[in-house]
């Protein structure tokens, strides 16, 4: 999965509107093109990845989801741009800029609201309506329709979204052999959670006994930003441990008297940000927090200095992996961090992974909504994916990320992924059989656990990383707490309209916060001027965002 496209908000869609002002919007004209074999040319703003793992030969042009869509739909896809991460946003705001978008892209909520404000994309609720498979209506759903309502505009469909769901709880990662080679047992009493006390010992441990072996072993690197809003970019950041403070940093709560106030400025942030300058101040915190940049802390995880990692259930199939491949004797064990009371608290959300739009000018937009019915139910649900999907086959074997398909979203079921990973599990320890499980990923998951459990020195580094994720991360630690009953699942406000005050002032108020506690963290600030920064983050924006957030929330009462 790994770092994917973040969406932006606020300058850049608003200086797209002044220009699409000045070229005048969309057009009705609708085109249909076709090559040489007759197949409907689909043009798409194609996301990429650094580490595909795409076999030889293949590219984001030519691959076996576009062969597959081809010969199934007869619709040859190319690509109008490729690629990654911010250039990716950069390359989608040229687009809307221009008034010249692909016929098919992923964007972000005010995207989209920019595109369809300017006639320039699709309404698709026809066409999802007549040809949406029932599996496809039935994951969003699955959601209460949260996602599929919030690509509404005026009661239209002017998107299909992706969906996600923070589900946690936030958790950190160990090296599991550097706790061996220590003798260091974390979570004594099995509940899958550890204390804040283990989380601080062991990483006293780990820099004093110089874990790495490389002399440059750091007891725990955070990133700049130090909290995450969702547990999918919880990676390398102190979310975890706020949450054992009971705060929930980049959240909007809403209290008993229904009125919202932000995770980061309350008592409880105040909490997290002593205790993670308590790090800090022994020498636990990298000396360089606040410069080191997210790609500067996974140099450091693959190189071995570091063995504590925090981050979602799926960083070992897209980050970890990589240590284990630079390092086949590093493993990781997650761990959630219990309150002083003994509960992990965290975050429960349903959340939009992109929203694919279509161009008003693509004369077939049900083709559209027919690669998802192909793409995320008949190939996602085939019972026999080896003989009628062989290529697909190869790149699960092979782990090809997702980023490879037309559209690089996630689509399934809320909660689905613990169901799955339990039923992956218990099939690769032997509990039920392998063969019995019809849906090919979770079949494919558990041969994958299977071989690691059955090899663990020979598995393949992959093997590792599903085993990890799912018999550890999700069957372990995500389902474990709550069967122990020790998990307190908090659910934010959410609204996916659009904020004018956070696009006046969101990314001013943002950038506050995460400068004043690097300075908090780092002692250049006293903790005593807490109060000060939430005076100035109401001051500077905050204020009109929550009215703006408090009207919305009031009226979905």
């Amino acid at each position: 999965m790994g770092k994917m496209h973040k969406f932006l908000t606020g300058a850049v869609v608003l200086s797209s509107a002044l220009l699409l002002a000045a070229c005048g919007g969309g057009s009705d004209k609708k085109e249909t093109k076709k090559d040489a074999d007759g197949n409907i040319v689909m043009t798409v703003g194609q996301q990429t990845q650094p580490n595909s793992k795409l076999p030889k030969g293949d590219t984001y042009a030519n691959n076996a989801y576009r062969r597959l869509i081809k010969k199934e739909l007869g619709v040859d896809i190319k690509s109008a741009f490729e690629a990654n991460g911010d250039d990716y946003t950069r390359q989608v705001s040229l687009a809307i800029a221009s008034g010249d978008i692909p016929d098919v892209m992923q964007v972000s909520h005010d995207e989209m609201v920019e595109l369809a404000n300017n006639d320039l994309i699709a309404d698709l609720s026809d066409v999802y309506k007549k040809y949406a498979s029932d599996n496809i209506k039935d994951i969003y759903k699955s959601f209460d329709n949260v996602q599929i309502d919030s690509a509404k505009i005026d009661g239209k469909i002017m998107a299909l979204p992706g969906t996600a769901n923070d589900f946690g709880p936030n958790m950190v990662w160990f090296r599991q052999d550097w706790l061996d080679n220590l003798g260091i047992k974390l979570d004594p009493d099995g509940n899958h959670a550890i204390t804040l006390d283990e989380l601080e010992s062991t990483a006293k441990a780990f820099k004093e006994k110089d874990a790495g072996g490389n002399g440059k072993t750091q007891g725990l690197a955070l990133a700049n930003y130090l909290t995450s809003d969702s547990h999918g970019s919880s990676g390398y950041t102190a979310t975890a441990i706020f949450n054992s403070f009971g705060a929930y940093p980049k959240n909007y709560l809403k209290g008993d008297d229904g009125k919202l106030v932000y995770g980061s400025n309350t008592e409880q942030a105040k909490e997290g940000l002593t205790y993670v300058k308590h790090l800090f101040d022994e020498g636990l915190l990298d000396s360089q927090f606040g410069t080191r940049t997210y790609d500067d802390i996974n140099a450091m995880m693959i190189n071995g200095e570091l063995g504590i990692i925090p981050g979602p259930w799926h960083i070992s199939d897209w980050a970890l992996v990589q240590a284990k491949t630079a390092n086949p004797k590093a493993t990781f064990t997650p761990y959630a961090i219990e309150s002083k009371d003994g509960r992990v608290n965290g975050v429960s959300k349903p959340g939009v992974g992109g929203y694919v739009v279509v161009s008003k000018k693509f004369a077939n937009p049900e083709k559209v909504v027919e690669m998802f019915n192909l793409l995320f139910d008949k190939v996602a649900n085939s019972k026999d994916m080896e003989k009628e999907y062989p290529e697909i086959y190869d790149y699960a074997q092979k782990a090809v990320d997702g980023s490879v398909k037309p559209v690089n979203i996630e689509f399934f079921k809320n909660l689905s992924e613990i169901d799955d990973a339990v039923t992956a599990t218990d099939a690769a320890e032997g509990k039920t059989n392998i063969d019995d499980i019809t849906k090919f990923v979770v079949q494919n998951n558990a041969r994958k656990i299977k071989a690691y459990l059955d090899n663990p020195e020979g598995a393949d580094p992959t093997d590792w990383s599903v085993y990890a994720s799912r018999a550890l991360a999700v069957t372990g630690v995500m389902d474990g707490v709550r069967k122990e009953g020790i998990y307190n699942e908090v659910k934010p406000f959410i609204t996916f309209d659009t904020i004018k005050a956070n696009d006046r002032n969101g990314a001013q108020i943002s950038k506050l916060e995460e400068e004043t506690f690097i300075k908090f963290v780092t002692g250049a600030e006293p903790l005593s001027k807490f109060d000060k920064y939430t005076k100035e983050w109401d001051n500077q924006g905050g204020k009109e965002i929550l009215a703006e957030m408090q009207k919305i929330a009031d009226k979905q009462k």
